[in-house]
């Protein structure tokens, strides 16, 4: 993983080392080969995976992904995101996949890693975009199929997604970014997606949060949840929240992110799956019954992301919501 602090990114350009970089106001985003890092006032804010990072020692090579962001950081530095965790190697940060779908007549499923019927990978980075007190990139991705041939398997291009994400100048108790998707077929055949409990936007907390199978004890730091309704990870699950929030500690440090789903989405609010063990959740509209993602029409997502080195707060996070709505985002 490469990570360049202000210094070495400084003394890489003074080699000619090709790095690009973009500021708005205290915002610096910074493209490498293999990344894209967003820090403001020399703290890093994400960094977005364009070249897959190495497979970790004992995992399979097929659950290699790009066209994701790991890590989200808190303001006080810590990784608020998990990459490869050892228990589920297919979640990767913050990632969007479709799980139970179906192709031309063929099932195929994005999420699941496992079962090698389909992957999502970067394609190339569309723009970078600097405003006063902003700075955005728009990448590309690739939904991609394994067709089954009478010889041999072909890879084909089902769905190509750009990825919007803006990140805003804030003050220093917290983050604030925007991601917004825009999927469209490749080809004359729908991308047709099954009721299913889980699959969409996702989020996929630090190690630190995994518990036991089972264990629903709450100790000090382990991760919590709360939704808009003001539910936790097991009443909220499969609810249809505005938002939700998940807090606890990371190497001794409060932290928390709330995640805002727009209302202008597909079946906003849409219903979320909560893991009742897992330190994840995603927003899954198919749990609401199945749909299509259909030729010459775009499927288009938006959520919020707010980050912050405290205890969730219902209260500030419900100011944040009124801001996004009132935004039209």
């Amino acid at each position: 993983m490469k990570i360049f602090p202000t210094a070495i990114v400084a003394l890489l350009y003074s080699l000619g080392i090709a790095l690009q970089a973009t500021h708005g106001g205290e915002l610096t985003l910074t493209e490498t080969d293999d990344t894209i890092r967003i820090t403001l006032r020399d703290k890093p804010v994400l960094e977005y995976i364009k070249t897959a990072r190495p497979v970790p020692e004992g995992i399979e090579q097929h659950f290699s992904r790009s066209g994701y962001i790991h890590p989200v950081y808190t303001p006080t530095g810590q990784e608020l995101t998990g990459d490869y965790p050892a228990d589920h190697a297919h979640q990767h940060a913050l990632f969007f996949a479709w799980t139970k779908s179906s192709f031309d007549g063929q099932a195929v499923d994005f999420w699941n890693q496992a079962k090698d019927l389909a992957r999502i990978e970067f394609r190339e980075v569309v723009e970078l975009k600097r405003e006063e007190q902003s700075v955005s990139f728009s990448v590309k991705h690739a939904f991609i199929v394994k067709v089954k041939g009478e010889s041999s398997d072909t890879w084909v291009d089902v769905l190509h997604e750009i990825w919007t994400a803006t990140v805003y100048e804030t003050p220093a108790d917290h983050f604030l970014f925007d991601i917004v998707s825009i999927q469209q077929c490749v080809t004359d055949k729908p991308l047709s997606l099954a009721k299913y409990h889980y699959g969409g936007m996702a989020i996929r907390g630090n190690y630190q949060w995994l518990k036991e199978q089972g264990d629903h004890s709450i100790n000090p730091g382990d991760v919590q949840y709360l939704t808009s309704d003001g539910k936790d990870r097991w009443e909220g699950d499969h609810t249809r929240p505005n938002w939700v929030a998940f807090s606890g500690q990371i190497d001794g440090q409060d932290v928390s992110a709330a995640v805002f789903c727009s209302p202008k989405n597909f079946r906003a609010p849409q219903h979320v799956r909560i893991h009742p063990n897992k330190p994840y959740f995603c927003f899954a509209p198919m749990v609401d019954g199945p749909f299509k993602i259909v030729p010459g029409e775009k499927y288009i997502s938006r959520y919020r992301y707010l980050v912050t080195s405290k205890a969730a707060n219902a209260k500030l996070i419900n100011e944040h919501w009124q801001r996004y709505t009132k935004d039209g985002e």
